[in-house]
């Protein structure tokens, strides 16, 4: 894995909100809607019960889920915080799937993308089947199933929130097939199938009652910004495909309009806001189904065990069936072995859940010095460390795996051993012994190195043996000791009490310290340092009476600190007096089956709030979320403060109760200053009154630098390199250096320090190669320049497939849409052509998937395929977003995406009023459409896709010449005309396809030549007539409305001969150069259909009606001598234009002819085993690409498809053609003057 410093990645994005399906959180104004909190929080309570009854943990199986799973912790409300502490977990990785997945429609369910949901589910199921494997990863990285396991929950409760199951199906049974292996699933509707009707009125969220279609087949809605879109339908029609619906998708606004969301439970938000509480309730059920149902479960795939601490469910009273064992090097110093006395001493003399056991084993540089200890009373145990006596240490190469044995044949079996030691170098040999013998006892082992020997090195064996075995290595010096023994042996024996409040006590003080007791407390225990006599402390109950500490309480003073344990205190407010002269710490605990969780929200628009990863950014808003269990009522909390390591509010404020299953959830909001935070406190009042405290640790600091990392879509690829994109936004007003560091655990990668100027943004990325099929975990850190402390971090996970999975990559991107082809009206004259290359080593049997199917697919038969088949992918620019997928016959799969329009495209609409229809033939598409005219203003509408299947446009104040129509409102009247007239039509081109056919004299190649915009050419020689000329007449061909052949040049320059005396329509190259803005505009929509068509039926007066303008810009150009009205002259020199342009385009053609002969298509890469004839229609013309020169600037160079003899040929070809013109000026004379003497 390496770093490409200084890099930066052009990211496409996406202006899109995160999804809004299920609200990540509550919102707080929104009484009934649920969130996927809440969902998950419930579903969890309704499987942890039905767990605990299944493995006979429980006696009463007639409790509620919360009151069953309450009693099982009991008085251990340390584990029961965990347990809710991991559900806040789950549903922190829930709310990333939704913001970094936001415009993936398959995670969301969206845009009919129910199949690939499920094939999802399976396969993040099956990773997690094989994560619960490892040992490594269930001891020391389970949070990796834990973010798997909540990807699975949110997709299925999204697809209750966004499809027709519900509405299909009624609320009384889930879906049980969804993501389940080995099952056949409900049709899902196919893209071309209209599943909507229109809501009343589009232009505000309305209840869409009764808008799907009737049917059997499964839909969900589409919406805007993500990489499924929404096809578009009739603009006067009432059908088409369901939108998602919310405020901010903007395909709500087009047939069918409205949507079928039902995440939330308000109106104006959610169209089947009237199905949210059955949607939820679905959603609930269908969550605990997956997890524990007796059958398809995930508790039937992964060991019970697993399970267990998956979710937290784990009884504190096991514990005393552990021993808590130190290995410790006598070469330490002996300020670390008092630090773990210290950490050992705190949590046993705050916990009732005691090992059986303590054992201490020691150490140093020979294995004869090694000595073995075991008690079962901790005060055994304190001594023995008291009476350690250090060594000074030797090579750094103690006999450490000596102790390590000798620890794990003394310790019981499902415990934790802490090895502490300087020594890094050891006996490598013993390394597989060491790990198969933790392992058959299930230890845990937590290695603490300190002193000057302990720098990693690349074959570090400790590291190794954790790894195997679900351990941890901290590297830490002494002063951080005590922290780390704290955390650890925290986790294995959790304290039952809960924290109260703590303040200091000045020197000179006089005013009394205030504690508040309340009736949930059954003991109160408060600690104050430093204390020489036990006369210098005075309390004072609440009914004023001084408390005697030598006779009615347990009081303990050593080393100038005293503790003092009141049982069942009398509820209300305490008072403690100092008598002393010193300034005190007063720390004040409770055994108290009562405390909170909290969860800091990150607030977005729209009510919807997330988890916030990393530290806050100063000046934005965020709320708190605090959840209290067992708070009974008429127990209220009115206020939350936020505290610094002094105890000191840096804010407090009003929050407000939110309704929440089984418990009572807080919500308020809060704008971090720059001031750190080191403890959140509730403040609340018990039943009868009594003001209480709760506070816990909140360590947070905020910060002016937002750290962002671009979610990488797929997995990675073994021995592949992947871009981890990422950027650091300076919020500040001053200009910043910082440093940025990334790791994957094994080695630090370190980017270049960089300076970040006031609001900018710096990118890079990392370049990421796995090597092997292990996860990959990164770590983010940034600090500020010459400091050590990060003030930004977040961590991302990768998983790593092999080279046989499925696998896409593109090989030709198809591009982007010219901004003249973003309508309806002629977007799909403009085509793009791409191409992938899909692998699997089950290539015979994977299937091949596209998110649209107007996209044409042209590849070879995977049945005949070795191991990889290029697909050529060809459509038109009405479709903006294409996504192809290779699923193979295991189950993975791979995508491939191609935007080839990031901005909206319009939709030209019209009024029922005044129409006229005309038939006319779309020579892109060889099909008929049916072109719809109004002498009013067009209308338009920008929506955010399309991908249109019945095209209608509006060509501003023009109208077709002999087809106006009496004003008609009725719409079957005008779809029967238009029906009419397009049978007509069809007849027509038949007829003069059969006359074309007839006279043709020679065959030429049916090359296509689709010139989708015209593109200035710059030539060197821009002096050389020849080629000027044929520059011309290629500008010409570009302007064309259609796609040509030679076989219709040749046929079209017949025609207008014999037809002169019609005055048939001619094309005139000139007319384009000095036509204004506005006549370019008008003509656009009209000139292909005016000037392809030929009517002899229409007499002289009319034909010159259609052409008067043609006709007066001619004049115009020609000067005083051709002012007259048609003669000679005028037609001499139409005629000669007319042929010229037919030249012209056989001049281009044949010139593109000879350059695409003998080469390759550019845009293909070499080795690629597409069809030669299946090329680009962008490589069919000359076109300017910028390449760099080799001091790097940016030259223009002309791609014109044609080597030396093409050129060569092609000139030959010009100066036969003027030999042709001179022919041909001779001929019109004569013509002519035959008019003239007729006349």
């Amino acid at each position: 894995m390496y770093m490409h410093g200084w890099t930066v990645l052009v990211i496409l994005c996406y202006n899109v909100e995160p999804t809004l399906s299920f609200p990540a959180y509550e919102i707080p104004t929104e009484t009934e809607t649920k969130s996927h909190s809440a969902i998950t929080m419930d579903a969890i309570f309704r499987t942890t019960a039905k767990f605990l009854d299944r493995m006979q943990l429980v006696n009463d199986t007639e409790q509620s889920p919360f009151l069953k799973v309450y009693n099982y912790f009991g008085s251990d409300q340390e584990s029961f915080q965990r347990f809710i502490q991991i559900i806040h977990e789950i549903s922190g990785y829930e709310s990333l799937v939704k913001t970094e997945r936001a415009i993936d429609s398959k995670y969301h369910v969206n845009g009919e993308q129910i199949e690939m949901a499920h094939i999802l589910i399976k396969q993040i199921r099956n990773r997690i089947v094989d994560f619960s494997k490892n040992t490594a990863i269930v001891k020391s990285n389970i949070s990796l199933i834990r973010e798997d396991v909540a990807t699975i929950l949110y997709i299925i409760q999204e697809f209750y929130s966004n499809t027709n199951y519900i509405e299909l199906f009624g609320n009384n049974t889930i879906y049980e097939d969804f993501g389940q292996d080995h099952v056949t699933l409900k049709a899902v509707a196919d893209s071309s199938e209209d599943t909507c009707t229109n809501c009343n009125n589009d232009n505000r969220i309305e209840e869409c009652k009764n808008n799907i279609l009737n049917g059997s087949n499964l839909t969900s809605g589409y919406r805007s910004g993500q990489r499924i879109t929404k096809p578009v339908r009739y603009l006067n029609g009432i059908y088409g495909k369901c939108s998602h619906g919310t405020p901010n998708d903007t395909s709500r606004t087009f047939p069918a309009t409205g949507g079928i969301y039902k995440g939330r439970s308000i109106q104006n938000e959610a169209p089947h806001s009237y199905l949210h509480s059955a949607a939820a309730e679905m959603a609930v059920k269908a969550t605990e189904y997956y997890l524990i149902n007796e059958t398809k479960g995930l508790l039937e795939l992964i060991d019970t065990e697993v399970f267990r601490d998956i979710f937290g469910i784990r009884s504190r009273e096991e514990i005393v069936k552990s021993s808590l064992t130190f290995v410790i090097d006598l070469a330490s110093s002996k300020a670390d072995i008092l630090m773990i006395k210290s950490a050992a001493e705190k949590i046993v003399n705050e916990t009732k859940f005691l090992p059986e056991k303590y054992v201490l084993v020691t150490f140093s540089d020979s294995a004869n010095s090694t000595t073995e200890n075991s008690t079962n009373d901790f005060q055994v145990l304190a001594s023995l460390l008291n009476n350690i006596t250090v060594s000074s240490g030797g090579n750094c190469t103690e006999s450490s795996m000596i102790g390590i044995r000798k620890g794990i044949e003394i310790s019981n079996n499902n415990s934790k051993i802490y090895i502490m030691t300087d020594a890094r170098k050891t006996n490598a040999s013993l390394k597989k012994e060491m790990i198969d013998g933790l392992k058959a006892k299930n230890l845990i082992p937590i290695y603490i190195l300190t002193g000057n020997c302990s720098r990693q090195s690349r074959d570090d064996v400790y590291a190794a043996i954790a790894k195997e075995t679900g351990g941890k290595v901290y590297e830490r010096n002494t002063s951080e000791v005590q922290t780390v023994i704290e955390t650890e042996i925290k986790e294995t024996l959790p304290s039952s009490s809960v924290f109260i409040t703590w303040f200091k006590m000045p020197a000179n003080s006089t005013q009394n310290g205030s504690i508040p007791v309340d009736e949930y407390t059954e003991t109160l225990l408060i600690t104050v340092t430093p204390v020489t006599l036990k006369s210098e402390v005075v309390l004072y109950s609440p009914n004023g009476t001084v408390v005697s500490l030598s006779e009615n309480e347990e009081t303990d003073l050593s080393n100038n600190v005293l503790k003092i344990s009141i049982l069942n205190p009398e509820p209300g407010q305490w008072n403690l007096q100092k008598n002393g002269n010193d300034s005190w710490t007063v720390n004040v605990t409770a055994q108290s089956a009562l405390d909170f969780s909290a969860t800091i929200l990150e607030k977005r628009a729209g009510g919807n709030s997330f988890q916030l990863t990393g530290n806050p950014i100063i000046g934005n808003q965020y709320s708190v979320v605090v959840d209290i269990p067992n708070l009974t009522s008429p127990s209220t909390c009115s206020k939350v403060a936020l505290l610094c390591s002094s105890g000191t509010d840096v804010f407090e404020f009003n929050v407000t109760r939110v309704r929440f299953n089984g418990f009572t959830r807080y919500t308020g909001d809060f704008i971090p200053s720059n001031k750190s935070l080191s403890y959140i406190q509730i403040r609340c009042k018990d039943d009868k009154g009594n003001p209480f405290l709760r506070t816990r640790l909140f360590n947070m600091k905020p910060v002016s630098v937002q750290l962002d990392i671009s979610p990488l879509f797929g997995n990675l690829r073994l021995n592949k390199t992947s871009n981890i994109s990422f950027s650091l936004t300076n919020t500040d007003e001053n200009f910043d250096d910082f440093d940025i560091s990334v790791s994957d655990g094994n080695k630090d990668i370190d980017v270049p320090q960089v300076g970040v100027d006031r609001k900018q943004v710096y990118k890079d990325v990392v370049m990421v190669t796995p090597k092997s099929l292990e996860t990959i975990i990164l770590h983010f850190s940034i600090t500020r320049k010459n400091f050590t402390s990060a003030i930004q971090t977040k961590t991302r996970r990768y998983s790593v497939m092999d080279t046989q999975s499925a696998n896409c990559i593109v090989k030709q991107d198809p591009g982007t849409c010219p901004t003249e082809s973003l309508n309806t009206g002629n977007c799909t004259s403009y085509n793009w052509t791409g191409s992938v290359e899909v692998s699997s080593g089950t290539i015979n049997e994977s299937v091949i998937k596209v998110s649209s199917n107007e996209v044409i697919l042209n590849h070879t038969d995977l049945k005949d395929a070795n191991s990889s088949v290029p697909i050529l992918l060809s459509g038109h620019c009405c479709i903006q977003t294409v996504v192809l997928t290779i699923i193979d016959s295991n189950g993975n799969f791979d995508e491939c995406s191609f935007t080839v329009s990031e901005q909206p495209v319009t939709i030209v609409q019209h009024p029922s009023s005044s129409t006229s229809l005309s038939t006319i033939t779309d020579k892109q598409t060889s099909t008929t459409t049916v072109k719809q005219t109004t002498t009013t203003k067009e209308k338009q509408t920008t929506v955010a896709e399309t991908s249109s299947y019945h095209y209608v446009t509006t060509t501003g104040e023009q109208t077709v010449a002999g087809s106006n129509l009496d004003t008609d409102t009725d719409e079957t009247r005008v779809i029967a005309m238009a029906l009419g007239f397009t049978f007509l039509g069809l007849i027509l081109i038949a007829i003069v396809i059969w006359i074309v056919c007839g006279i043709k004299k020679q065959s030429f190649p049916k090359n296509p030549v689709a010139f989708l915009s015209y593109q200035t050419l710059k030539i060197k020689n821009e002096n050389d007539p020849d080629v000027n000329e044929m520059l011309d007449k290629c500008h010409e061909l570009h302007t064309a409305d259609h796609v040509t052949t030679e076989d219709e040049i040749n046929s079209s320059s017949l025609q207008k001969s014999e037809n002169i005396e019609n005055n048939g329509n001619d094309t005139d190259c000139t007319k384009e150069q000095s036509e204004t803005s506005e006549n370019k505009s008008s003509e656009a929509d009209t000139s292909g259909s005016i000037n392809k068509e030929i009517d002899t039926n229409n007499d002289d007066k009319k034909v010159t009606s259609i052409n008067s303008d043609s006709e007066t810009i001619n004049a115009a150009k020609a000067g005083p001598e051709s002012s007259d009205s048609i003669d000679g002259d005028k037609i001499k020199e139409d005629n000669k234009r007319e042929l010229s342009s037919n030249l012209g385009q056989k001049e281009c053609l044949s010139t593109e002819s000879n350059g695409l002969k003998d080469s390759q298509n550019p845009n293909l890469e070499k080795g690629n085993n597409l069809d030669s004839h299946k090329v680009s229609p962008d490589n069919l013309c000359p076109t300017n690409k910028l390449e760099n020169n080799e001091n790097g600037q940016a030259t223009e160079v002309v791609q014109t498809g044609k080597d030396k003899e093409g050129t060569e040929a092609s000139s030959k070809e010009r100066n036969e053609e003027k030999a042709d013109l001179v022919d041909v000026k001779n001929k019109d004379q004569n013509l002519a003057e035959e008019i003239r003497s007729q006349d």
